[in-house]
C-alpha cells in the first residue's frame, strides 16, 4: 500500500514538473534481491528535462540532503538524487569502496548506480544526457572509484572530503579524460590532506590529496596549472586557494581550504553553488 502511495506521488509530481514549488519525493525500487530507496529534490521552476546530480552521503551519516546543494540546483536546474547507502559489517549505511568493516559487501556500486539512474530517469522528466556524480567523504571516495573504474557513467564528478586509495590508484588506470572537481580541507583528520601510506586511520592506505587529483589531470593531458586565491563564493577568513588544471582536456580542479576539518565546509565556501559551476560546464 505505501508503495502504491509512493508511485502515484511521484506520478503527480512528473505531471507538475513545469509550476514553481520546489519539491522532494521520497522513493523505492527493487535492485537485485533488495529494495533501495532515494530522495528526489525537484527545483523551483522545473520545465524538464533537468539535468542531473547524484550526491553520495558520507559514512554511517544521516546526513541525506544539502541545502545549499538544492539552493544552487534552483539557481542553475538540476534535479538532485540523495540514494541511501547499503550496511556494512556495522550496520552503518555506505558505499562499497573497500574499507575494512567492508569486507562482506558485495554491492557492485558502479551497477547500483546505473539501475538509480535509470529508475530515476524512467520515472521523472530527466536529461539522460546530463548526469552528475558528487559526493561527500565516503561518497566523495565513490567519486574517485567510479572515476578510476566507470569513467564515461557520469559527465563529470565532484568530491568533498574524498580519498584515493592506493589499491584502486594502483589497479586501475584512468581510460578516459573525466571532469573532476575536489574540495578538501587542510586540517582534515579523517581523510588526511598528506595522505595514510601507513594506514594509520584504519580506512585503507590513501594517496595525499594533491597527488590523487594530479592523477587524474595527468590522465587528462591537461597542459597548464594554475593557483589563484579565491573570492567568490568564500564565506571564512580562511584562505580558500583554487588549483586548475586546465588545456587540452576536461579540468580537474582542486579547492585547498586553509586549517579546515573534515565537513561539507559550508561554513567556509558555498559549496552547492561551485559544484554546480563545474558541473555547467559539462551539460
Amino acid at each position: 500500500m505505501q508503495r502504491s502511495i509512493a508511485l502515484y506521488i511521484a506520478a503527480l509530481l512528473m505531471l507538475c514538473f513545469t509550476k514553481a514549488n520546489a519539491a522532494t519525493v521520497d522513493r523505492s525500487f527493487q535492485y537485485n534481491d533488495t529494495v533501495r530507496t532515494y530522495t528526489l529534490y525537484i527545483p523551483d521552476n522545473a520545465t524538464g528535462p533537468l539535468p542531473l546530480i547524484i550526491h553520495a552521503h558520507g559514512y554511517g551519516s544521516k546526513t541525506r540532503q544539502r541545502a545549499d546543494l538544492n539552493a544552487a540546483a534552483d539557481r542553475h536546474g538540476y534535479a538532485v538524487c540523495y540514494p541511501d547507502g547499503s550496511p556494512d559489517t556495522r550496520g552503518r549505511l555506505g558505499w562499497n569502496v573497500g574499507y575494512p568493516s567492508q569486507h562482506n559487501m558485495t554491492v557492485d556500486e558502479a551497477d547500483f548506480l546505473r539501475a538509480l539512474t535509470a529508475d530515476v530517469a524512467g520515472n521523472f522528466n530527466i536529461d539522460n544526457s546530463s548526469v552528475f556524480l558528487s559526493g561527500f567523504s565516503n561518497g566523495g571516495d565513490l567519486c574517485y572509484q567510479i572515476a578510476y573504474t566507470s569513467p564515461d557513467m557520469f559527465r563529470a564528478y565532484a568530491s568533498v572530503g574524498g580519498l584515493t586509495f592506493t589499491w584502486m590508484y594502483l589497479a586501475n588506470s584512468l581510460s578516459s579524460p573525466v571532469p573532476f572537481l575536489e574540495i578538501h580541507g587542510t586540517a582534515d583528520k579523517t581523510s588526511m590532506w598528506g595522505g595514510d601510506p601507513d594506514n594509520t586511520g584504519g580506512w585503507g592506505a590513501y594517496l595525499p590529496v594533491p597527488m590523487a587529483v594530479a592523477a587524474i589531470a595527468c590522465n587528462n593531458k591537461c597542459t597548464a596549472y594554475f593557483a589563484d586565491r579565491m573570492s567568490e563564493c568564500v564565506k571564512t577568513d580562511r584562505a580558500v586557494t583554487c588549483h586548475r588544471y586546465t588545456g587540452n582536456g576536461p579540468d580537474v580542479v582542486l579547492i585547498q581550504i586553509n586549517e579546515g576539518k573534515h565537513s561539507w565546509a559550508a561554513a567556509d565556501i558555498d559549496t552547492g553553488e561551485i559544484i554546480c559551476r563545474f558541473f555547467n560546464k559539462y551539460r
